[in-house]
């Protein structure tokens, strides 16, 4: 465990594992314990950077963000202070849609891009649900709205099946240190942020992956977005819920190191891109 002082934030990160880097950016209230069901299998092929987004677990704010291209800075300032030129890419909900804007305007600092449970462009429906979210924050207490998040965050089929898991997930994270502003705060700038349709123009190679019963970025948006990205690949999974990664972890991971590594060996996407220099800077920290 290691902080970076940054420019705008006291940025909480971890090291995970070896190989080349993956930057794992987490979604709206979460922190980087999100991905500790799949950080171990992860850190086996990669060198897996999770951190907690600004004003959010233990990262401490020096200044509020106000758009999206906030986190995003933090994101450069990080890869700058562990001496990182480029990174593979791991974004799930918001934090996928705060990947694609750093793809977007930093395209050479991203190598592979793996988009869970997103969407490139708001539309009423998505509008209705983040109203909903935020109206729940309002009003709900901590735990009702963590809930209230992981009931429509997890796939029927998985909660009939662990519903001990999901308490379990539950409990964690009402017990993070995740305030009621900040969350506001990340959902103010997600409203804020919408790239216009002549801007959206991402040239790394990119995965999509959704889940079938995802009621908060339905798999039709995610499918809509991959077909904006020339040469990206769409994945829909059977039986899954908001973030298929966590939840299924054992399929999802060997997909995305084929997706990295076999671009490489089979002489596929990875050459086409015009920033496909593989080439990866010493770069410190500590490991955990």
């Amino acid at each position: 465990m290691a902080w970076a002082e940054l420019s705008d934030v006291r940025c909480y990160y971890e090291l995970l594992g070896d190989g080349e880097p993956l930057l794992l950016i987490p979604g709206l209230a979460a922190t980087c314990r999100l991905w500790d069901p799949v950080t171990p299998l992860l850190s086996r092929h990669f060198s897996c950077i999770v951190m907690d987004n600004r004003g959010i677990g233990r990262s401490i704010a020096k200044k509020r963000p106000t758009s999206l291209c906030d986190y995003v800075s933090d994101l450069v300032e990080l890869m700058d202070e562990l001496q990182l030129e480029r990174a593979h890419v791991l974004g799930v909900s918001l934090g996928g849609v705060i990947a694609q804007r750093l793809a977007i305007d930093h395209p050479s600092r991203v190598d592979h891009l793996v988009l869970v449970s997103t969407s490139g462009f708001f539309t009423p429906y998505l509008r209705q649900m983040a109203l909903l979210l935020a109206q729940g924050l309002r009003h709900f207490k901590k735990q009702s709205f963590i809930q209230m998040m992981e009931l429509l965050a997890t796939s029927p089929e998985f909660h009939d099946a662990h519903p001990e898991i999901v308490q379990q997930r539950v409990q964690a994270k009402c017990a993070t240190r995740v305030s009621r502003g900040a969350i506001a705060t990340q959902l103010r700038c997600l409203a804020r942020s919408e790239v216009k349709p002549e801007e959206y123009r991402i040239s790394a190679p990119t995965l999509v992956l959704s889940g079938e019963y995802d009621p908060i970025i339905p798999g039709c948006y995610a499918q809509r977005m991959a077909e904006m990205i020339p040469g990206a690949e769409f994945r829909l999974f059977e039986g899954c819920g908001h973030n298929p990664i966590v939840d299924e972890p054992e399929l999802i991971v060997p997909l995305i190191e084929q997706f990295v590594y076999g671009d490489r060996e089979h002489g596929q996407k990875g050459n086409e891109d015009p920033y496909a220099s593989h080439a990866v800077a010493a770069w410190g920290g500590e490991q955990r």
